[in-house]
């Protein structure tokens, strides 16, 4: 999907649920058969989208407006043919008013007085320290050739001597040889297991023999290796409070679903649920 459209799908949502909201002595940025777009309505409505649209928009903002102008447009020659009348927009769009009220009415309820002290992120921390490990970490720089003939050539000038990084810008295959075949750092499961296996078995330092694998035929050179290590408390706590607000307000989200049911009376007719389903 190209930019310009993601930013129009994102645009069409927020037009629809944002309104116009004009405020007087706003500056007009625009104006489309008469109706006004002002600077204020329109930096709020970028200000409203998600961050990566957000971003989007601020960075062609000539281009956000253009679309802005387009769902206008759209809109008044909808409600020119009468499209809001339409029985299943109206159903579509009781569905969406229902929703929005539902989403503000459980978030307005599960963020009140939802706090997370220091505290119970550094008891958090002690007792999931497991959780807050860094894996070992690889650094390999590698010679690609395509067949086994040109990886022997390639092993038998580096044994005698000759720069590995030289020897990869010249006859590699692979994009990292303009890098000196440089891999950069890596886990375990990022690279393929044929590669890894050689590349593990491996010193800082040490090249290793030729190894084939579905990509042609590699010659490895292990360039460092950091141990696994624990992640600090500062590291990791705006991460932890993160998750702890999430499992507090599922709890909360639970406990007003329980106090709504045990307040209402609710009757399900299981035979009708299931003779639908067949």
């Amino acid at each position: 999907m190209n930019r310009g459209l993601n930013i129009s799908c994102a645009v069409l949502f927020i037009f629809i649920i944002s309104g116009c909201n004009l405020s007087p002595g706003n500056k007009v940025i625009a104006r489309v058969n008469g109706e006004s777009i002002t600077q204020a309505e329109f930096q709020a409505k970028i200000d409203r989208l998600p961050p990566y649209y957000r971003t989007m928009a601020n960075e062609q903002k000539d281009k956000f407006l253009d679309e802005l102008i387009n769902e206008r447009l759209f809109l008044n020659q909808a409600y020119k043919q009468g499209v809001d009348r339409n029985k299943e927009v109206k159903n579509l769009v009781e569905e969406a008013r229902k929703k929005i009220i539902v989403a503000k009415f459980i978030e307005d309820q599960i963020s009140r007085n939802v706090n997370i002290s220091d505290k119970a992120i550094e008891e958090y921390y002690k007792l999931h320290k497991k959780e807050f490990v860094a894996p070992e970490r690889y650094r390999a720089s590698h010679i690609l050739v395509s067949t086994e003939a040109e990886a022997k050539k390639a092993l038998d000038r580096l044994n005698k001597g000759e720069d590995f990084a030289a020897v990869a810008k010249e006859i590699s295959i692979d994009p990292s040889k303009t890098n000196g075949g440089d891999l950069g750092y890596f886990t375990e499961g990022q690279m393929i297991p044929d590669f890894e296996a050689a590349c593990f078995k491996l010193e800082p330092g040490e090249i290793s023999n030729v190894v084939k694998t579905q990509f042609g035929y590699h010659i490895i050179k292990l360039t460092d290796k950091k141990p696994s290590q624990a992640k600090t408390l500062s590291e990791v706590s705006d991460r932890i409070k993160l998750s702890l607000l999430d499992m507090k307000k599922m709890e909360k989200l639970q406990e007003i679903v329980k106090e709504l049911r045990s307040k209402s009376k609710i009757t399900v007719n299981k035979e009708l649920l299931e003779l639908k389903g067949k």
